[in-house]
């Protein structure tokens, strides 16, 4: 099959969830959609690339999308930041809180939901001073069918123990009789799940003490990244407020932003000194 609509459907990938792609990630269309061009009765990936690139978006392409959004994650991935978090961070947002007693945290691109969970769990084992505050997690993704599997809070065997020690699993998990681990309804409450596409239009989202973004934005070219940059710095909650990347993601020349360096990784700040 002819393989003349992949850039068309690069485009549209791009135009759509951010996602850039070219032909040295053919590799990934012909895993990931396959399964989904077989269902939908097309002999191979670039038959059904032809039909996407030829129809109006619509549920077949969102499946389509979704299928090439990554979601790979684990419970308290990167120790160091969740170090940082639990040592410097919570402690500092705390100090800078502690008349209005609340607190804001988005997870943005959340996947499965196990670092809104590893965030939930931190703030319920390690910071009791909160008992009182409004504790506010938004967890937002693209893929619907993600966000039904993070609001179950239902993992496999193997998900479960990655990233996540002993007294974790047993404190806030049940073990279910299909060899499956469900969190426990007191964090799951904790959580607010709800549907975003970054390069799309936004919702009204109140400000935030803490957005996490991580390994997000290695899939966008510069000037997606550069306004999705822009929509976060707009809902940052003052210059003690702090955006978190991936450890393979920085801010280069983007005058929102200050960097801050720890001891084993850097985050970010509101630059007050330019308006947005």
């Amino acid at each position: 099959m002819s393989k003349d609509y992949l850039p068309q459907f690069y485009v549209m990938l791009e135009k759509q969830v951010g996602i850039a792609l070219d032909d040295t990630k053919q590799y990934l269309l012909e895993s990931r959609l396959l399964p989904l061009a077989t269902k939908n009765g097309y002999l191979d990936v670039y038959a059904f690339i032809k039909y996407l690139t030829q129809n109006a978006v619509g549920p077949t392409h969102w499946q389509a999308f979704e299928a090439l959004t990554t979601n790979e994650t684990f419970f308290f991935r990167d120790k160091h930041v969740f170090e940082a978090l639990k040592n410097t961070i919570f402690p500092e947002l705390i100090q800078a809180r502690k008349n209005e007693k609340t607190l804001r945290i988005w997870s943005s691109a959340c996947s499965a939901g196990q670092e809104v969970y590893s965030l939930a769990m931190m703030l319920r084992e390690d910071f009791a001073q909160l008992h009182d505050w409004a504790i506010q997690l938004q967890a937002t993704d693209i893929s619907e069918s993600i966000l039904k599997k993070a609001k179950s809070g239902i993992y496999n065997s193997m998900e479960a123990h990655r990233g996540l020690d002993a007294h974790y699993l047993r404190k806030y998990f049940s073990h279910l009789e299909d060899d499956t681990y469900q969190i426990s309804p007191a964090i799951r409450q904790m959580v607010n799940f709800s549907h975003h596409n970054l390069v799309g239009s936004w919702p009204f989202y109140p400000k935030f003490d803490l957005i996490m973004l991580r390994n997000v934005l290695i899939y966008f070219k510069q000037d997606a990244k550069d306004k999705v940059l822009s929509k976060i710095r707009k809902q940052l909650n003052g210059d003690s407020s702090i955006l978190i990347l991936g450890a393979a993601e920085s801010i280069h020349s983007n005058d929102l932003y200050k960097l801050v360096q720890l001891d084993k990784i850097s985050y970010y700040k509101p630059n007050i000194l330019t308006k947005v």
